[in-house]
């Protein structure tokens, strides 16, 4: 019996031991360039260690259970590395601790599985280090915690505050999990946007020698439908063997009817939807906020100032969002109600099956486009505006799917290849719709302007290029706007359209008046020739987010 206790043991010490070499590898790769990383990551892992050994009293207990945690967090963020092109920061709970993201996972089953494995890891490794040695008593073993726990707590927070600017512009590549999530906790409060490097100066000249205020000239306001496109990209834009086997899609090409169409520049890859509507929708770009990036929707919305929405209703529109999403998903229906829309309906409420609480994630893009007529014949006192979303080109991609495009032989990631095909089946459906609509648009006795655009790639193990010669470009998608009447096309556009233009973009093509925010935001796009942290003349750049950011405080509301 003594023996086979004693084997128990020597298993869980080396169990342990594996998991300590493991965490404290991830820990020193906290250090990429500078040491302060290594110092936040290591305090942080003693400071954990500390407090667990204080509640348990037992030495194997709070090792075992602090290196898995750090273990689990590091595949937390190569996770989120692989799918979103991103590291995980503190604001990622934000999400994560909301139950009306769940549906997310149930929709993604291998994410589903992976979480379920990593709790039953976490639980089984706490009853096995629990038990592998006695409580320690008396109060030396306390002692030694709070010691442990003062100490790191006292680096911890020199270093944090010390480093925190230096931190800050390595994103969005940040330096370690550790030390990302440490110095990302402490923003975890909103703190608005500030440039105070750079002055307004800049911008504010160059703007005036345009001489480009815009002003309500229009006879008749246009109706106004943006759509967002999951997922949705040209899939010329990927590198492929044989071009020539693509099909050809109609919404991706330009003709007399196309206004504007260019690539577009967008903040995120693989998900993340909700960054591409809140720069859509508000001019801002998610990247200006830092480490609380990803829960713009959760933090920043509240301190907006302006929006598309707003600028609507101050022309006189009746402002309609139409989401397949439950309204609380990603926190979308308060962050519509704060930017400011009239109504926000679900395809439910239109004839569409299914609850109220329902994802629709397989609702076809057509049946979104036909709500949408519907909700411009029933607005006729006014004009409309109307802001919807697609959800069918969404993935997940079956790697299993058929070789549509003899991809198999040439791809660097084999699953790839079938992803691609299903990927360019569902654009496909698409395209149908797309057509119909546009058809409907051109037919409509009201004048009528509609903007679609793809607020990011699909997650498809793509590892073969791209055909564009632009950086970074996993963050590229395009956009396009269309209407039924002799509006010039929009000028000063060059290979690449920032997505936070759009909005602006809207406004001055259907000769709406705008406020100091959107003239900004219009000026910027011209001088720039549509991009934004593109723009090669870094000096106007920063000068523009400081005069937004600083003067106007568009993101400062109380």
């Amino acid at each position: 019996m003594v023996k086979k206790t004693s084997l128990k043991s020597l298993w869980t010490y080396l169990y342990v031991t594996l998991l300590l070499i493991a965490a404290l590898i991830i820990i020193a790769g906290n250090t990429p360039r500078d040491i302060y990383p290594l110092v936040i990551a290591a305090s942080t892992f003693i400071f954990a260690c500390g407090l667990l050994y204080l509640l348990s009293a037992r030495v194997i207990f709070a090792l075992g259970t602090s290196s898995l945690l750090v273990i689990l967090l590091q595949f937390c963020n190569q996770l989120k590395v692989h799918y979103y092109k991103d590291q995980l920061l503190f604001s990622d709970f934000y999400l994560m601790a909301d139950p009306a993201n769940a549906g997310t996972l149930l929709h993604y089953p291998s994410a589903g599985i992976a979480v379920a494995a990593m709790i039953a890891l976490f639980i089984l490794t706490i009853i096995i280090s629990w038990r592998a040695v006695p409580r320690r008593k008396g109060m030396l073993a306390p002692l030694i915690a709070l010691g442990l726990m003062l100490g790191s707590v006292s680096t911890l927070s020199h270093s944090v505050l010390k480093n925190q600017h230096d931190w800050a512009t390595t994103l969005p590549g940040g330096t370690g999990v550790l030390s990302n999530l440490a110095l990302s906790g402490i923003q975890a409060s909103y703190d608005a946007p500030t440039f105070p490097q750079a002055t307004s100066q800049e911008f504010i000249s160059r703007a005036a020698a345009l001489n480009n205020k815009t002003t309500a000239s229009a006879s008749v306001k246009p109706d106004i439908v943006l759509l967002l496109q999951e997922s949705t990209v040209d899939p010329r834009l990927y590198k492929v063997p044989d071009p020539k086997l693509l099909p050809h899609f109609s919404m991706f090409e330009q003709d007399s009817k196309v206004k504007a169409h260019t690539l577009m520049r967008v903040q995120t890859f693989g998900g993340g939807t909700w960054l591409s509507e809140f720069a859509a929708l508000t001019g801002m770009r998610s990247d200006d906020f830092g480490a609380m990036k990803n829960s713009v929707f959760y933090s920043a919305v509240d301190h907006v100032n302006d929006s598309l929405f707003k600028q609507m209703q101050d022309n006189g529109y009746y402002t309609v969002v139409l989401t397949p999403f439950n309204k609380s998903a990603y926190n979308a229906g308060h962050a519509y109600t704060m930017m400011g829309v009239d109504k926000i309906i679900q395809p439910q409420e239109l004839g569409y099956p299914g609850d109220l609480a329902d994802n629709l994630w397989h609702i076809p893009t057509a049946d979104v486009l036909s709500y949408v007529k519907k909700l411009l014949a029933s607005h006729t006192d006014k004009p409309v505006f109307v802001y919807a979303l697609t959800m069918f080109e969404h993935g997940p991609y079956d790697a299993g799917h058929s070789d549509d495009y003899q991809l198999t032989s040439a791809m660097q990631n084999k699953d790839a290849a079938g992803k691609f095909s299903h990927y360019v089946e569902k654009i496909k459906n698409s395209e149908t719709a797309l057509a119909d609509f546009f058809q409907f648009v051109d037919q409509r006795p009201r004048p009528t302007m509609f903007m679609y655009f793809g607020d990011h790639q699909p997650a498809i193990d793509w590892a073969n290029g791209y055909t564009t010669e632009l950086t970074d470009p996993a963050h590229i998608s395009q956009f396009s706007l269309r209407d039924n009447y002799n509006a010039p096309p929009v000028a000063d556009l060059g290979a690449i359209t920032d997505i936070a233009f759009l909005g602006g973009m809207l406004l001055e093509q259907a000769q709406l008046k705008v406020s100091p925010f959107y003239q900004a935001n219009i000026d910027m796009r011209h001088l720039c020739q549509g991009r934004l942290n593109d723009c090669p003349d870094t000096t106007l750049f920063n000068s523009y987010r400081h005069y937004i950011y600083d003067e106007l405080h568009a993101a400062s509301k109380p």
